[in-house]
């Protein structure tokens, strides 16, 4: 499974017969009830594709049906979990590797990779060993504090996701 920028949210809910419903009376960016996905009318791109994709990964669990249990640190650990698979098929190693080329700023990182920094910061918090050396490798010595820098902010900075106004 190697998407990133090439991975279309519509479409991939479009297969897997989703409805998709874009809607002003929804709390947060996005939710998964009763087999649709409602995201939020004012989204900014990266924002919508973020959102979608997590919510498709919500109806691959059936989370509408088996998801939440009401103990806070569980459905925590529940959307983690789901925010880190969508940020996977969001963002690969080479595509990353190119935007850490590309600039050391996080907000434009995320931009080059059509996603929003929340979902940045839950891919490199994210990476697996051999991930994190393939783009020790990829990036070279003079880059490589580019990545350790962005870790370490991630995780102090995961921030909550803003409520759309």
């Amino acid at each position: 499974m190697e998407w990133g920028r090439a991975y279309e949210p519509c479409k991939h809910a479009q297969a897997l017969g989703v409805q998709v419903v874009e809607s002003d009376s929804v709390r947060g960016w996005g939710d998964y009830r009763d087999g649709v996905i409602r995201v939020h009318t004012t989204l900014v791109q990266a924002e919508s594709r973020c959102t979608l994709a997590h919510e498709i990964v919500h109806h691959e669990h059936r989370d509408d049906i088996l998801g939440y249990c009401g103990v806070g640190w569980l459905d925590t650990r529940l959307e983690r979990q789901v925010h880190a698979t969508a940020a996977r098929r969001l963002i690969i190693v080479p595509e990353l590797a190119d935007a850490l080329l590309w600039s050391d700023d996080v907000n434009e990182i995320a931009e080059q990779l059509v996603v929003d920094t929340r979902t940045l910061y839950a891919r490199v918090l994210d990476l697996e060993s051999a991930e994190y050396d393939e783009l020790h490798k990829r990036l070279g010595s003079h880059k490589r504090r580019a990545l350790d820098d962005l870790h370490v902010y991630a995780a102090r900075r995961l921030p909550l996701p803003r409520t759309p106004s």
